[in-house]
């Protein structure tokens, strides 16, 4: 077992890598469950169908995936379509995902190699790494998997999963690891098969080796397994340190005119949500509220309605109590305005989309 960080450097692979990888890529290849982007890629070949579910799948879970997925794609069929689209149309095809730099740089991204035919596709590690927004594990999936270049993914799977096979009781996440986590990978996978053996390790991690109540009977890898040895599942790997949350009040104000209603771009030094549409947004500091980012927007002016309703969100380590409050305004150039049943389509992220339920809510009372 592994307990202290400076032990990691000791560690060794204690079983044959030839026939853990070819069991694994085996499994992996009987076991593959059918998904979008997957059997989009087996009926195109195309990498964009990856990397599109690559982008999303970034700290975001499949089921809400999904939907998106299908969505974006049926706006979008190939890399020149979303290099041709303007930064509004990307945002709203990927509303309610959250996370929206990555569909930027995503964007920009497709318009380089859309403006570069002859380089078309990266087809390693590195050359996908060079374009915007990919990172080491979003370029080693679809290197692997669309050109077989064997670069390993280390994702949180597959660092729990191998702290599970080392019996490794430490945050999986620490920086050492990931470099020894990477450099296992290296050795352990598949010269010919590395996409299947990539799939197959964060396939293992979502659905055999799972954080809670692992699938210790039913998982292939078994008997190559230190933590089963040693009955030490629930340790290894340490839970890792919990968040801690800051509290956010916010207002939340939803733009009347007659039956239009009223978004707003927020601007790129908003705390939340930059540069998305959205209602007018103010937040709590002591008992002032102020404009979240340069809103050019009288405040005081709306100060006197009452809520018609909280809602609650997190964003990344914060956690959000919004009331939220109808405005009456004449037109403004700083708004673009909507019929009521324009709005939820228009609305990108989910705050907002919790905001305008309670608006509707009380306009039934």
């Amino acid at each position: 077992m592994i307990q202290h960080i400076e032990d990691i450097e000791k560690l060794e692979i204690h079983f044959s890598k030839a026939r853990f990888t070819k069991r694994l890529v085996t499994w992996s290849q009987a076991n593959k469950r059918s998904l979008p982007w997957r059997d989009r890629w087996l009926q195109s070949n195309d990498p964009y169908v990856v990397w599109v579910s690559e982008i999303m799948l970034q700290q975001t879970v499949i089921k809400a995936v999904i939907p998106a997925y299908e969505r974006f794609l049926d706006r979008f069929q190939k890399v020149e379509d979303l290099a041709a689209a303007s930064e509004d149309e990307v945002r709203l095809a990927s509303r309610g995902l959250g996370y929206y730099r990555r569909f930027r740089m995503m964007h920009q991204a497709a318009q380089y190699l859309a403006a570069n035919p002859d380089e078309i596709w990266p087809e390693d590690f590195n050359g996908w790494k060079a374009l915007p927004g990919i990172g080491d594990y979003t370029a080693a999936a679809i290197s692997s998997i669309c050109f077989d270049d064997p670069s390993p993914v280390v994702d949180g799977n597959v660092e729990r999963v191998f702290c599970r096979l080392f019996d490794i009781r430490l945050e999986p996440n620490l920086p050492k690891l990931k470099k020894k986590f990477f450099k296992m990978g290296l050795d352990l996978i598949s010269q010919r098969f590395p996409g299947d053996y990539n799939q197959g390790v964060m396939e293992l991690g979502q659905t055999t080796c799972t954080k809670q109540s692992p699938s210790c009977h039913a998982c292939p890898m078994q008997k190559y397994c230190k933590s089963y040895e040693h009955d030490s599942q629930t340790l290894a790997p340490k839970a890792k340190a919990k968040i801690e949350y800051s509290q956010v009040g916010l207002s939340i104000f939803v733009p009347k005119r007659g039956k239009l209603i009223g978004l707003k771009k927020r601007p790129n030094d908003s705390k939340f949500l930059k540069e998305t549409w959205g209602f007018p947004t103010a937040i709590s500091k002591g008992n002032t509220l102020a404009w979240d980012g340069s809103v050019s927007l009288n405040l005081k002016a709306h100060l006197k309605s009452e809520s018609i309703g909280t809602v609650k969100h997190s964003i990344t380590s914060h956690k959000i109590k919004a009331e939220v409050f109808p405005m009456t305004l004449k037109l403004s150039e700083d708004l673009r305005w909507f019929e009521s049943q324009q709005v939820e389509e228009n609305l990108l992220s989910n705050l907002d989309r919790k905001a305008w339920k309670a608006f509707l809510k009380s306009q039934e009372v």
